[in-house]
């Protein structure tokens, strides 16, 4: 039991100065610096995985950089292959900015959407690793705390990186080929980040059903890769997502911009379905 000299003497340390150089100085300063800290919450937790983590690093070299070379090779192609001793390949003497960017699409894009899958199989592998799923599920009150910041973060980190490619892209076409239409560019960066966000939201949707990050990776590619499918049937050919993914060369084939309308409108309802899904089956599942 403490005594009344006891407790006295605690508030006589308490009001105290600290001496420099003290051990009591020190704590004090660390007490100090933790009340000054930011509390670490979900959405800064996030942020922190992907900044810390190095992962923009793979973002910022599957868009921006890889993005930046494609109009360059399309535009200077015949002076590389000569330079490689390849005389005897038939390259197109009129390659146009269209060219440019299929080679941008093509590639980069490409490659970066595989990137953001597996970055988005890794945030939402929620109950991979018991110990960390305990962690978690005990220190949130409800289940969309689990799946929306983690998500959001990783589609933020993601369409940046795409914004970034995009602009550098379209400034290297003008540069390189001629003018290109503004709203063009515009048109095409705001549909291309529709369809990366119905992408993400496919890891979601295996998120739900699946634990393992390789298996929310291999789940969302497959459905990539057959979301084409319903284009053969007449009726749903103008309603297809998957028309999102080459709209920037769509449009600078003389493609309207009305007409991706009802893919954006199909992609944003199933963003936000499988989102939803992903939200009820994560919070009721049990580890």
């Amino acid at each position: 039991m403490t005594s009344r000299s006891d407790t006295a003497a605690a508030d006589v340390r308490a009001d105290a100065p600290a001496v420099a150089g003290t051990r009591y100085a020190r704590t004090a300063a660390a007490a100090a610096a933790v009340r000054r800290r930011r509390p670490l919450g979900l959405w800064r937790l996030e942020v922190l995985r992907v900044v810390r983590t190095k992962r923009w690093l793979l973002l910022f070299i599957a868009y921006p950089v890889l993005g930046s070379a494609g109009p360059i090779i399309v535009r200077h192609i015949n002076s590389i292959l000569s330079a490689l001793g390849a005389d005897g390949v038939d390259v197109p003497t009129d390659l146009t900015a269209d060219a440019a960017m299929t080679s941008y699409v093509g590639v980069s894009g490409q490659i970066g959407l595989l990137v953001a899958l597996g970055m988005c199989a890794a945030a939402l592998a929620v109950d991979h690793r018991p110990g960390l799923a305990a962690f978690y599920r005990t220190r949130t009150c409800k289940p969309w705390q689990l799946v929306l910041p983690r998500w959001t973060v990783c589609a933020g980190a993601v369409c940046l990186a795409n914004l970034v490619a995009s602009v550098i892209v379209w400034a290297e076409i003008r540069w390189l080929f001629g003018p290109v239409r503004t709203d063009l560019m515009l048109y095409g960066i705001f549909f291309s980040t529709i369809y990366l966000l119905m992408a993400l939201s496919l890891v979601a949707g295996a998120a739900a059903f699946l634990r393992r990050p390789v298996a929310l990776f291999g789940t969302a590619l497959i459905a990539l890769i057959v979301s084409p499918l319903p284009r053969l049937w007449k009726p749903l050919r103008g309603w297809s997502p998957d028309k999102l993914s080459s709209v920037e060369i769509g449009l600078l084939d003389g493609h309207e911009p009305g007409s991706y309308a009802g893919p954006a409108a199909v992609a944003l309802m199933i963003t936000g379905t499988l989102l939803g899904l992903s939200v009820w089956r994560i919070g009721r599942r049990e580890m």
